[in-house]
C-alpha cells in the first residue's frame, strides 16, 4: 500500500505536468473503480495486484485536489488545504468504526462492496470542474542596494 502510494504521488505529479490536474484526477478515480472492485472480488493472489493498483491510483490524484482547492481559492489557500487534506482525512477516520462495525455485523466484502462508489463519485464530480487558470507569477520586489 505504501510504496503503491509512494508511486501513486510520483506519478500523479508527472502526468499533472504533462496534461492538466483535473484530467488526470478524473483519469484516476475511473481506473481507481476497476482497481477498488478487483481488491474485494479478484481471488487468490491477484488481488495484490488489485491492491497495488488501487493505492497508486487513489493517490494519484491526492496532492493534485490540495493544489487544485489552492487555485480555486488563492485568497485562502489555508483553508484551501485543510479542507481538501484535513477534513478529508478526518472524515475518513470518523467513518472508519462503522465501516469496521459494518463488516463485523455482515461479512468483510459486503462492508467493502460500498466503497466502489467512492471514487465513481469522485470521478462523477470531477467532470463538473475546470482546470483553474494558473496563478499569477508574483512580480519579485526590488533589490535594495546600498551604498
Amino acid at each position: 500500500m505504501f510504496l503503491g502510494g509512494a508511486v501513486g504521488s510520483v506519478l500523479g505529479g508527472w502526468l499533472a505536468n504533462r496534461y492538466d490536474r483535473v484530467r488526470v484526477s478524473r483519469w484516476s478515480y475511473l481506473l481507481s473503480i476497476a482497481a477498488v472492485t478487483g481488491v474485494i472480488y479478484m481471488p487468490g493472489p491477484a488481488m495484490f495486484l488489485f491492491v497495488a493498483l488501487t493505492s497508486a491510483g487513489l493517490y494519484v490524484p491526492f496532492s493534485l485536489q490540495v493544489t487544485l482547492g489552492q487555485d480555486y481559492l488563492p485568497s485562502r489557500i489555508g483553508t484551501a488545504s485543510g479542507v481538501t487534506l484535513g477534513l478529508t482525512v478526518s472524515i475518513g477516520g470518523l467513518i472508519s468504526p462503522l465501516w469496521g462495525h459494518l463488516a463485523d455485523s455482515t461479512s468483510l466484502r459486503m462492508a467493502l462492496t460500498p466503497l466502489i462508489a467512492m471514487p465513481a463519485l469522485s470521478w462523477l464530480l470531477f467532470r463538473t470542474l475546470p482546470e483553474p487558470a494558473a496563478p499569477e507569477p508574483q512580480a519579485a520586489a526590488p533589490v535594495r542596494q546600498d551604498a
